[in-house]
């Protein structure tokens, strides 16, 4: 039972994660992706426990990346516990969770659990399973391109493109939330079935795979990412090289062989000539399937070239997408502007990249926290970036995997991320180049090898992709399940694990108690039993608990404070220990106390003592949260206009934000405003030529400072 469990978690895992996606949730993408990783791991982890047990030995396989992996985690662990907010860093920035501690924990076991228990048969089919989900993945896309999104026939019942602010129609992104995340995938997922079709022996098996690659590539193209572009490139020059000269080493070897080789497909030939017949076959299969890519690029352009045969299916002209803009929450089914268009994405990279250097310099040992990104940019934020169409967007990456964990990990974070990656490129390109040297086996086993070698190589350049295209973005979800994952399914493929061997006094010593009785063994079986129910539950809470809170925001947003209130109050009592539900329940007490105050005096003077008490917690548990100090501006001038002495409380809390984010213009503005309402005209003009100062072309400030001016002046 437990020898199927495992397998066939990891199967679903690859299977379900990156079509796992709800409209019910806050974050309908990443959030839910991130609870089915959890549901795995718990699944997994607690299997292979129950396996050790049961098996009255310690299960557990060693691999190449062992000791920098417990390095990078060390280096987690540290940057959290030195971080500017601890809560952010252990789960992880809210509406995505992933790069969060407890993420980077799941990832690791899901590693280990996988080089421990699966072998190379497994390896292929965890393959099949995913090459599965993205084939879906992929019809999906192309279906949005010509106008009919499968999700908008889930959520409304419409065939059409309707149900998304996005421009899904110009760049896809299917169940992956945004068009760069699916560009990514998918370029990771080619390689692997350029293996399947390189070594496939049956005319089904050519025309599946040749159909699947065909299809990644097309929903590929209608991404229109140049990131992973540049990085599916990059992996194809890998591939292809190593596998020339994998094929001439073969060919070398072979022809030094005799005899003939008997084969249902051929007549019998010489060995040599039988292996120079499958080459030459490989390489037609290679060469009609990257004529076929040449083709739709030809056809329908490409992120990187302007020239199309079709001008109807032309990319899109950047920039591209924008979303509309919201102070307090982030959009929900992209990220920030610069995943999306607006300002030439390369020029604000470049802004965000200093932001990130400079973050750095400041917190260079530790960082300032695993994902804190969000709240330390603030701090460095370039004034130049004011000068962007995305200027008030809230940026939670660095757009940069390596600046990412450079800013927010520091150089012991970002050496051991190095670290894992040199390690697990040094150890394949280092195993490959020392069994070509050696091999001299029979043929079949020589063909055998050739095989794994091509798997290999399909591997490898999966992550070369990886490391390209996350320079010039980050890891998502499924992208970290491949990045930790991908190289176990390598070394358990082929052979690079090994057995660890504990002193057999240790072993003895850990064993005894458990198998010293009966009773003592079904406990401990209970007990894990016990663990994997109760997790998963506590998982289950979370994700609920987000459903709720997603209401209550809706509620909110329609100007319905009471229901905001309930929702989100039942979410934080779900979830106590989540700030970001008890900032915004605040929020929402704040907007039920103003509606019910000639309504209700009592109730309303209840939820005012609420909501000031709840957002004066917050803000001291984090200090260096700007987020929850704009929710805190915007819940105290709420109570303001029942009660004027929140005036003052509001300027002191936007105060407090500039402190954190000191060249951010809106908050500047949002101060005059107030200040004027107050009759406090001369320091509210301070404010919008500060405001102005920050961002030259902010309309909206210039408009308001030659209102007050001109009013000066009539006086």
């Amino acid at each position: 039972m437990l020898n199927r469990i495992i397998p066939y978690s990891f199967y679903l895992l690859f299977f379900l994660t990156p079509l796992f996606w709800t409209s019910l949730n806050y974050e309908l993408f990443e959030f839910n992706k991130m609870i089915l990783v959890y549901g795995f791991t718990i699944v997994i982890t607690g299997a292979w426990l129950l396996k050790i047990i049961n098996r009255k030995s310690l299960i557990f396989n060693r691999t190449p990346l062992d000791i920098p992996l417990l390095l990078f985690l060390g280096a987690n662990i540290l940057s959290t516990i030195f971080s500017i907010d601890t809560h952010t860093s252990i789960w992880g920035y809210y509406s995505r969770l992933n790069g969060g501690l407890l993420s980077t924990v799941s990832y690791l076991l899901l590693y280990w659990a996988f080089v421990s228990n699966m072998d190379f048969d497994k390896v292929k089919t965890t393959l099949k399973f995913g090459l599965a989900s993205g084939f879906i993945i992929s019809l999906w896309a192309i279906l949005e391109h010509f106008g009919g999104s499968v999700s908008c026939l889930i959520l409304r019942g419409e065939f059409n493109n309707s149900c998304w602010i996005q421009d899904v129609q110009a760049r896809v992104f299917a169940t992956l939330g945004q068009p760069n995340w699916l560009a990514s995938y998918l370029a990771m997922l080619i390689f692997p079935a350029f293996y399947f079709l390189l070594t496939a022996t049956k005319k089904s098996s050519l025309t599946i795979y040749y159909i699947l690659l065909t299809t990644y590539y097309l929903a590929f193209t209608f991404t229109y990412s140049r990131g992973p572009t540049l990085g599916l490139i990059g992996g194809l020059v890998v591939f292809l090289i190593s596998y020339v000269i994998s094929e001439h080493r073969f060919h070398r070897v072979s022809s030094t062989k005799s005899g003939l080789v008997s084969d249902s497909r051929i007549p019998a030939l010489p060995a040599g000539r039988r292996e120079r017949f499958f080459a030459s076959l490989r390489m037609t299969k290679l060469a009609v399937i990257l004529i076929s890519f040449l083709i739709i690029n030809l056809l329908f352009g490409s992120a990187l070239t302007d020239f199309r045969l079709i001008s109807k299916f032309a990319a899109p002209v950047r920039p591209g997408i924008s979303l509309p803009p919201s102070e307090s929450n982030p959009p929900s089914a992209g990220g920030t502007q610069l995943e999306n268009g607006g300002t030439e994405s390369g020029q604000i990279r470049l802004i965000v990249w200093k932001g990130a250097l400079d973050i750095f310099k400041n917190y260079p040992i530790f960082g300032s926290g695993l994902e804190t990104f969000a709240y330390s940019y603030y701090a460095y934020r370039p004034t130049l970036h004011n000068l962007t169409t995305e200027w008030d967007f809230l940026y939670n990456k660095a757009h940069n995997e390596y600046l990412n964990y450079l800013s927010t990990t520091g150089v012991v974070g970002f050496g051991t991320y190095i670290l894992v990656i040199g390690s697990f490129l040094y150890s394949k390109v280092k195993t490959v180049t020392q069994n070509l040297k050696v091999n001299q086996t029979k043929l079949l086993t020589l063909t055998s090898n050739f095989e794994l070698y091509t798997l290999h190589f399909a591997l490898l350049a999966s992550y070369i992709s990886y490391l390209i295209s996350n320079f010039f973005l980050f890891s998502v979800v499924i992208i970290a399940v491949f990045f930790y994952l991908f190289p176990a399914l390598a070394f358990v493929a082929t052979g690079s694990t090994s057995i660890l061997h504990l002193p057999s006094s240790k072993v003895h010593f850990l064993f005894s108690i458990i198998y010293r009785r009966k009773i003592y063994t079904k406990i401990a079986q209970g007990i894990v039993i016990f663990s994997i129910l109760y997790l998963l539950y506590s998982i289950f809470l979370l994700w609920y608990a987000d459903t709720l809170f997603a209401k209550g925001e809706k509620a909110s947003d329609m100007g319905n404070p009471g229901r905001a209130y309930n929702e989100l109050k039942t979410a934080s009592e779900l979830n106590p220990g989540e700030p970001f539900y008890r900032s915004e329940l605040s929020f929402a007490a704040a907007q039920a106390a103003v509606s019910l105050e000639e309504v209700d005096a009592t109730l309303s003077a209840a939820l005012k003592n609420e909501a000031v008490v709840e957002t004066e917690s917050i803000l001291d548990e984090h200090p260096k949260n700007v987020s929850f100090f704009r929710t805190a501006v915007r819940t105290y001038f709420e109570l303001s206009l029942i009660d004027k002495d929140y005036i003052d409380k509001t300027l002191q809390t936007l105060d407090e934000s500039l402190k954190l984010a000191p060249t951010d213009p809106k908050l500047y503005y949002n101060k005059a405003l107030i200040l004027f309402s107050t009759g406090k005209k001369e320091e509210a003009i301070k404010a919008l030529q500060q405001a102005i100062k920050l961002k030259q072309d902010y309309l909206e400030a210039l408009d308001q400072l030659k209102e007050a001016t001109n009013s000066a002046e009539t006086k």
